[in-house]
Parts: structure tokens; sequence; C-alpha cells
């Protein structure tokens, strides 16, 4: 708690101080929000919230039901939670080379197979909506398995004797699920959907691989302009001020989940 909570108060206090120390009050924050490209940094991080959050959690939660339902035997689901474990383990860094490889113009896995097929050269990385598919692509990629491992943990809280009354009342798959799992699994997916919108409005490696933000724009999510404005601009206080409102904003989100949950948990 400790190692956490002083990088966050150094950006609350570098926020309010000029380059050379002094204070600076609300000028920082003046700064940053009058930034042109502020607003084409938090639209580009809304469009890629939308694309992979919706996308991670609609899939994890149908790969979750499908196993639970499906798979029975030990072994199967200790090797699914292995294999599903794997792509969380891998550093961000690492994925994203991988991944350049893949949708690199000239020389990509990609555009070779394609190219095969007769289909031409396609720049993945160059086009606005190809880029931003692509780096959300890397994000789905990775992050899915983690909704899947949590939702699928959060099957096997369901009480199996609700499940069996409502077979034997005639209930179908979808009539169990949205009144008999889904209560016990909504908490999660609350907290799942916190954690990934947590997570976008600071990816920045795989997109700093792949793009570098661009092209143009296109991709410059929140961190990679505070990265910009922090170290290529050389202005710290700006992107601290930047910083702080983000953290504000997201815990602010934090607390009203945190009112939620208890609600839905009692059900």
């Amino acid at each position: 708690m400790v190692v956490a909570a002083i990088p966050i108060a150094m950006a609350f206090v570098r926020a309010l101080l000029t380059v050379d120390g002094r204070f600076a009050g609300p000028d920082n924050f003046t700064r940053i929000l009058s930034n042109p490209e502020l607003a084409g940094s938090i639209r580009a991080t809304l469009v890629y919230a939308v694309i992979v959050v919706p996308t991670e959690v609609l899939v994890g939660l149908g790969l979750a039901t499908l196993v639970h339902r499906t798979v029975r035997r030990g072994w199967m689901r200790g090797l699914i939670y292995i294999l599903a474990s794997i792509p969380i383990v891998i550093p961000m860094i690492a994925v994203g080379v991988t991944f350049r490889l893949i949708y690199a113009a000239d020389y990509g896995l990609l555009n070779v197979v394609l190219g095969g097929s007769g289909k031409g050269q396609i720049l993945w990385l160059s086009d606005p909506i190809l880029a931003m598919l692509a780096v959300a692509s890397v994000d789905v990629w990775q992050w899915t398995p983690f909704v899947f491992l949590v939702l699928f943990a959060g099957f096997q809280t369901v009480h199996h004797e609700a499940v069996e009354a409502a077979e034997v009342d005639g209930a179908g798959p979808w009539a169990r699920f949205r009144h008999i799992e889904l209560p016990y699994l909504r908490p999660l997916l609350v907290l799942v959907v916190f954690f990934r919108l947590a997570d976008v409005m600071w990816v920045f490696d795989h997109v700093y691989v792949l793009t570098g933000g661009g092209p143009g724009t296109t991709t410059q999510f929140l961190s990679l302009f505070m990265y910009k404005v922090a170290f290529r601009f050389d202005q710290m206080g700006p992107a601290s001020a930047l910083s702080a409102m983000v953290m504000v904003v997201m815990t602010v989100v934090y607390f009203a989940i945190n009112r939620y949950l208890p609600k839905e948990s009692a059900r």
C-alpha cells in the first residue's frame, strides 16, 4: 500500500509545481486542459475501450459458460486453466513485438498468408481504422483469458441444487443462465469491467511498439499522450496534472462500484 501510495502522492505534488520547483497552482491543469491534442487522445481512448472491453467481457463470458457446461474432467479443466494463463503472464512488450511481426506490411505473417492467397498487401498499422483494430486485437488476445478465468471461478459458486431444480422444472440453458447463474456472476462482471477500464486508461506498451500512437494521432491514447507531454516536450507538471485527474476519475468510479457491489452480492 505504501509503495503504491508514494508515486501517487508524488504525481499530485508534481502537478502543483513548476519545472524549477515553485508552486504553480492550477497552471499545470489549465495548460494540459487547453492542449489541442487532449480531446483527440480522450476520443481515441474511448473508442479503444468501446472495442476491447465489451469484446473481452462477452467472449470471456461465453467461453466460461461453454467450459463450465461441457468440460467435466478435472484434468482437462486444469489444462484449460494453464493455457488461459499463458497470454496473461507474457510481458506486454514481448506481445507487442510478436504482433508487430504479424501485422508488419512488408514482412508480416498476416500479409504473407494473405499475399499467398492473392489478396495483396494490407497496411495494417498505417491505416487509421486498421491500426485501431490491430492494437485492440492484441488487448483482446491477452486479456480475454483473464475475464474467462474470473467468470469461470464465479460459475463454481453457483449452487448446484438450484440448477438441478431448474432443470427438473423444465428450464432451458438460457433460462438457467439468466435467472440462476447471472445473479452470481453480476458482481464479478462489474469488477471485471472496472479492472479492464482501468487498464485501458493506462494501456501503453504494445501500442507504443506497434504504432507509437499513429498513424497521426489515431492510437495516441491518454497514456501515450501523457508520455509525449512529459518526456518529449519535457512538461512533467502538465503530464502529472492529467495523471492526477485520471486517478481521481477512476477513484470515484471505484467507490461508486464498491457501494453497488454489496447489494448485488446479497441477492
